[in-house]
């Protein structure tokens, strides 16, 4: 057994005095075919952002739509009689009746500076009815009662009265001078 010893230590002994030589290495330009993957995340990113620009931008166009629409219309109604000014915020605009059938729309006289015709402004106020109690559905949480058509819950306007309190078989309305209760067996 010696004798494999010696053999093995005189082979390690050579191999390390005369490594083996290591083969050049071979360099080689890339191929114009291949592709780059490090840019494709890039992409993505990119392509996710312009989605979320789009959609925040499409957002604040239908918000900003929605706003427009929610804001009044404020009309300015002018008097025939007296002279021309104009109606407050404060001030109840004037309800035109309807135009004469006889008159043709071209000799309607119409106010200079204004597309609007000339207005009464003795409009009566509208009567308020009575309020009549048509129903009850109560609940603990949310009752509902019917008055005058209306389906109204606690803190609703019915006319000139506030739905103050709906009970199982009563409603109570209150106003700046009276209260009101009704029942369904009225």
């Amino acid at each position: 057994m010696s004798m494999i010893n010696d053999a093995l230590k005189q082979a390690k002994q050579t191999q390390q005095e005369n490594p083996p030589p290591t083969p050049p290495l071979q360099f080689r330009p890339a191929e114009p075919g291949q592709p780059n993957h490090a840019r494709a995340p890039l992409l993505f990113v990119s392509l996710a952002l312009a989605l979320i620009l789009v959609v925040a931008l499409g957002g604040m166009l239908v918000w900003l739509v929605s706003q427009n629409a929610a804001n009044e219309l404020r009309v300015a109604a002018r008097s025939a009689n007296e002279p021309s000014t104009a109606v407050t915020a404060a001030a109840k605009p004037a309800i035109a009746a309807p135009l004469p059938p006889a008159l043709p729309p071209a000799t309607l006289p119409v106010e200079p500076g204004t597309n609007t015709l000339p207005v009464s402004a003795t409009a009566e106020p509208p009567q308020t009815l009575a309020p009549k109690l048509q129903g009850i559905s109560f609940h603990p949480t949310r009752p509902l009662a019917v008055v005058n058509g209306k389906t109204v819950v606690i803190g609703d306007r019915v006319g000139g009265f506030r739905v103050l309190a709906i009970t199982r078989g009563s409603v109570t309305l209150g106003s700046a001078t009276a209260t009101n209760v009704l029942s369904l067996s009225e």
